[in-house]
């Protein structure tokens, strides 16, 4: 059990910075005795010497160094927890912030620009990661906002469609798929290449093979979808993949888009926040992020402010 304190903490971090128990003290408003003891107490808890002691004050111990470290950012943890409690705003603390691959590769850049400029002082804790995942992390509230694929959420989280994302099978320029359209069964004998599940790509893929007699083939995995982009552009697999994160390449004619029998439904992408961080916050989130998606390149469809698509559930 740890018996060590705040206070004991405190004190530690002031005699490292400052070295000296005196000078300690007088930041701290106390007396120099009440400071020794707390340092006194704290390295019998934890078994060792914090500070080695000389004619010229005091200074850490190896085991203080170390020690120090931890102390720090766990001081900062509190300091920052302090802050957005007493505010109930993570703009000005840490913003736990998730994003799909298909976001990410396409509007983050615009939003955290956006977002370091509006907001000075914020720091961003990313998350990038699969919108079946994102939407776990939001339901434990792991999450303070997520940029994710439209999904069923918990009652304490809000979700609000900001676009729609074109899906299609990409190939190489140089792939025996030609450009002709394609079907199930003339892609049971390609390497297919998706997000691992419970990832939307590898059901949507999943799914679209399960509309025909044709067997689902073998699915390769990759957690980056910018990694399976140039695995696709190489002409080594081919996959389902948003328009929008590869405009590069279409425009350079490196990579093949085809229409898909039968056809792939557009992503509606939403933010998901903490129904907690309603208002100053949520307002800033898809103020930025639809922003991002008007200035995007390409295939993203912004939807208009708060209508959201039809038949969404409210339950995780």
């Amino acid at each position: 059990m740890r018996r060590y304190t705040m206070a004991q903490l405190e004190a530690f971090a002031a005699i490292a910075d400052l070295g000296s128990f005196r000078l300690a003290a007088e930041r701290l408003g106390l007396t120099q005795p009440t400071i020794s003891l707390r340092i006194r107490e704290l390295e019998t808890s934890l078994g060792c010497a914090l500070f080695v002691r000389g004619k010229g004050g005091v200074r850490l111990s190896e085991a203080g160094q170390v020690m120090l470290q931890y102390v720090q950012r766990g001081l900062d943890v509190f300091d920052e927890m302090t802050r957005h409690l007493a505010t109930g705003d993570p703009l000005r603390g840490v913003l736990r912030l998730g994003s799909s691959n298909t976001f990410a590769l396409s509007c983050l850049p615009a939003v955290l620009a956006a977002l370091e400029e509006s907001q000075p002082g914020l720091r961003v804790a990313l998350t990038v990661s699969n919108s079946t995942t994102l939407g776990a992390l939001l339901g434990a509230r792991k999450l303070d906002v997520a940029f994710l694929v439209d999904m069923p959420v918990p009652a304490h989280v809000r979700i609000e469609p900001i676009a729609l994302s074109e899906i299609a099978w990409f190939a190489g320029a140089g792939s025996r798929i030609g450009r002709r359209t394609v079907r199930p069964g003339d892609l049971v004998a390609e390497r297919i290449v998706t997000l691992p599940p419970p990832s939307p790509f590898h059901t949507i893929i999943s799914d679209w093979f399960a509309t025909t007699p044709s067997p689902l083939p073998m699915l390769s995995t990759c957690n980056d979808m910018a990694t399976i982009v140039r695995l696709v552009r190489a002409g080594v697999a081919v996959s389902v993949l948003p328009a929008c994160v590869v405009d590069v390449e279409l425009e350079a004619g490196s990579i093949v888009r085809h229409r898909a029998t039968p056809p792939l439904a557009p992503l509606t992408l939403c933010a998901a926040y903490q129904a907690a961080v309603r208002g100053r916050t949520s307002d800033v989130i898809l103020r930025v992020a639809r922003d991002a998606v008007a200035r995007a390149r390409g295939r993203l469809v912004p939807t208009r402010d708060g209508q959201p698509p039809a038949g969404r559930g409210t339950a995780l």
